[in-house]
């Protein structure tokens, strides 16, 4: 077997994975370990940051081990985005809790910033919330005395968790990040895709603590191991890595269903602020130039149906599609699980469940969840066609688009056309793809890229508008009891 292979790394708040992806873009093997997301009380959420390397690792070195080192053209970094890291530059090791996007603990540390709200959407796209980065780093070096001692002896590092992945795949040679991963820092200017010295004095937040903003596809170092020395290609955001794995290109739109649920629409070289929604940075490639994406999450996706089994009603989402063919009268839900994201922001919601009788059954509670999740995601679409942004046909991945009932559902709500990805791995095998030039490997024709047969609505419109002014209905009694 004379095959070289990209392995693409992913780590994500559910999992962390490794796939080896061959020269024409076939995944010729995974590997996964789970992640557990911490709770230590109502409101915060943290993971292990040493846990998350280990997993991430081990997913790493089973795929190596199978495909051989000398077979290993580089390797491609793609995480999640929101969650924040810090190291000891010295040593490596953590000094305070990796704190997951959905930790709400920083919530005085944003609203004390002295930038507008406006100002501060202008500067990064994002909103001053507790759930990115800067509010973070400010209540850990204030409330965590290793963070604090580590800041005072200038050794401290703080990143996305790409950065502190590659920073040990490196041996600590390589400290940085793209500006996909960097802007969720909410300290990046994305005109200038540098740190802004406004945010960094607005938070109480030293440049020095932060990694190097580098190209997203770019020389991040090398990994040694027995002898060999592979590069290290790509950091990237794990949207941003879908959208290239499904080639958006300016104009187009996805949705990418995963433990969160994001809809992205390439707007190209054009910067729009929309109050409500997001304005993100694609993937850069060469030189400073990158599209502009304006984006809508759903705050929770794959952990509503977790959440969901926790409190009792269990089941895989493997089963969706046989239960919401058995569902006689869905339960009404909000899966506000760190409350709702786009067009909302409204951090005080929390989940609901409504409408059950003596005669609902789990078929039920997951038909409900599946409604919930496209009504949400329709809530973004018509709100930025409110604007004038028109979303045209949606190309839609991630682990939950093998579900046919979501989207179905979704395709009904939204009386649109869906162009479902045959690859669902699509972090990983956009990963590959911004790695595949500097491995000198030809992407353009590669097979995962390929579309499934589109899912096209099968309801009338005016039964698609009375179910969505009943979601409405429903979501507006859920505001006025909180």
């Amino acid at each position: 077997m004379n095959r070289k292979f990209i392995v693409a790394l992913d780590q994500g708040s559910s999992a962390s994975r490794a796939l080896a992806v061959d020269e024409k873009g076939r995944v010729a093997l995974r590997a996964m370990s789970a992640v557990e997301t911490l709770r230590p009380a109502e409101g915060l959420a943290e993971f292990d940051a040493w846990e998350l390397l280990k997993g991430q690792l081990d997913a790493l070195f089973g795929v190596l081990s199978q495909i051989g080192l000398e077979k290993t053209a580089c390797i491609a970094v793609a995480s999640q985005r929101s969650t924040v890291v810090f190291w000891d530059r010295l040593t490596g090791k953590p000094v305070a809790p990796a704190l997951s996007w959905q930790d709400g603990r920083a919530f005085e540390q944003a609203q004390q910033a002295d930038l507008t709200q406006d100002t501060v959407h202008e500067l990064t796209g994002l909103y001053k919330t507790p759930y990115y980065s800067a509010p973070k780093i400010a209540w850990t070096v204030r409330h965590v005395p290793a963070a604090a001692q580590a800041a005072a002896d200038g050794r401290l590092c703080v990143g996305p968790v790409a950065s502190y992945i590659i920073w040990h795949l490196t041996g600590g040679k390589t400290f940085a990040c793209d500006p996909t991963q960097a802007q969720r820092m909410l300290l990046l200017n994305i005109a200038t895709l540098n740190w802004d010295s406004r945010l960094l004095e607005a938070f109480g937040i030293e440049r020095q603590w932060l990694p190097q903003i580098k190209r997203t596809a770019d020389d991040y170092g090398v990994f040694e191991h027995e002898g060999a020395r592979i590069p290290v290609s790509v950091c990237v955001g794990d949207q941003q890595a879908a959208l290239c794995a499904l080639r958006i290109v300016p104009g187009g739109s996805c949705i990418n269903y995963g433990t969160g649920a994001f809809f992205m629409r390439n707007t190209g070289g054009q910067r729009h602020l929309l109050p409500g929604l997001l304005t993100s940075v694609g993937a850069s490639v060469s030189g400073n130039a990158c599209d502009y994406l304006l984006e809508g999450p759903v705050n929770a996706c794959g952990t509503a149906f977790a959440w969901l089994s926790k409190i009792g009603f269990s089941f895989s989402t493997d089963e969706l599609d046989a239960l919401c063919e058995e569902s006689r009268e869905a339960v009404w839900f909000l899966p506000a699980l760190g409350g709702l994201g786009a067009p909302y922001w409204d951090f005080a919601a929390t989940p609901v469940l409504a409408g059950l009788s003596p005669q609902t059954t789990k078929a039920d509670v997951a038909a409900g969840a599946v409604n919930a999740m496209a009504c949400l995601l329709a809530d973004i679409v018509f709100y930025a066609e409110r604007f004038g942004i028109k979303s045209g046909e949606i190309k839609v991945t991630g682990g939950l688009s093998k579900s046919r009932s979501l989207l179905r559902a979704q395709a009904n709500v939204l009386q649109m056309r869906l162009l479902p990805c045959a690859e669902a791995e699509s972090t990983a095998v956009g990963a590959a793809l911004l790695a595949a030039p500097l491995a000198g490997i030809d992407s353009a024709r590669w097979e995962t890229l390929r579309l499934l047969p589109p899912i096209s609505p099968k309801w009338e419109p005016e039964q698609a508008e009375k179910c969505y002014q009943a979601w409405h209905g429903f979501l507006n009694w859920c505001k006025m009891r909180q």
